[in-house]
C-alpha cells in the first residue's frame, strides 16, 4: 500500500468529521471533500467544493443566520500529510475564514496555521479585518489592524474549527440549530477529540517530560 493510499481514507474521515460538526451546529448540507495528490510526499486537501484540478482553496458556505443580523459565510481549508515515519494525519496548513459574502471577499476575520512558516510571523495566528481610532493612532500609516498577526496558541494548542463556531454563536453573530445549548454537546465532544490528538502529539515530541509529569501524578 502506497503512502498516498494510506493517507486518502484518513483525510476523507477528517473531512467527514468536520462536515458533521458544522452541520450539527451552524450549517445544513455542507459536505467538505478530501482530495489526495500523490507524490514523494503525498498531500491531501480538505475544503468545500474542491476538486483534483482545483484544490488550493475552498468555496464559502452560509452559516445559520441570527435574526436581525447580516448573513455570514465561512470557508474552511486544510492541507494534510502524514507525520514523518508514521501514518498519523498531520495538518500542514489550515485556514478558517468568516466573511459577509459567499465569495469571501468581505472578510471579517480568519484563523490561519502554517507549519514551519518562513516569514517570521507566528505559525498559528488570527487576523481581524477591523480598525479603530486607537489602532490608527498606534499604527500610524504603516499598516492597519487587519495586517496584524495575533498569535493563537502555537502549533500544538492552536484554536480549532470548533472554537470559531463557538465564538460566532456566543457572540450572537450566527444562529445554531436546536433549542438551548444542544449545539454545545456536539461541539465539546469533537473539540475534546482534537485536544487529545494535540496532547498525544506533544507527548510524542517530549516523552521524557511527559514521564516526569506522570511520576508526579503517581501514588504519594
Amino acid at each position: 500500500m502506497t503512502r498516498a493510499s494510506r493517507l486518502e481514507p484518513k483525510a476523507a474521515e477528517f473531512a467527514d468529521t468536520l462536515s458533521e460538526v458544522l452541520n450539527a451546529t451552524l450549517t445544513r448540507g455542507v459536505r467538505l471533500r478530501a482530495v489526495t495528490i500523490p507524490g514523494s510526499i503525498p498531500l491531501a486537501f480538505v475544503g468545500n467544493g474542491i476538486t483534483v484540478r482545483n484544490y488550493d482553496e475552498g468555496r464559502g458556505f452560509k452559516l445559520g443566520r441570527k435574526r436581525g443580523c447580516p448573513q455570514l459565510h465561512m470557508s474552511v481549508f486544510y492541507a494534510l500529510d502524514a507525520e514523518a515515519g508514521t501514518d498519523y494525519l498531520r495538518v500542514r496548513t489550515s485556514l478558517v475564514m468568516v466573511a459577509l459574502d459567499l465569495e469571501m471577499r468581505e472578510e471579517l476575520l480568519h484563523i490561519d496555521y502554517e507549519r514551519e512558516k518562513r516569514d517570521g510571523y507566528p505559525e498559528a495566528h488570527m487576523q481581524v479585518a477591523a480598525t479603530s481610532p486607537e489602532w490608527k493612532r498606534a499604527l500610524g500609516t504603516s499598516k492597519d489592524l487587519s495586517k496584524l498577526h495575533f498569535p493563537v496558541g502555537g502549533r500544538r494548542f492552536r484554536p480549532a474549527l470548533e472554537d470559531v463556531i463557538e465564538f460566532l454563536i456566543v457572540e450572537s453573530l450566527a444562529a445554531p440549530h436546536g433549542q438551548g445549548e444542544v449545539w454545545r454537546t456536539k461541539l465539546d465532544a469533537r473539540r475534546e477529540g482534537f485536544r487529545r490528538i494535540q496532547l498525544a502529539a506533544a507527548i510524542r515530541q517530549d516523552p521524557d517530560f511527559a514521564r516526569e509529569v506522570l511520576k508526579e501524578l503517581g501514588p504519594k
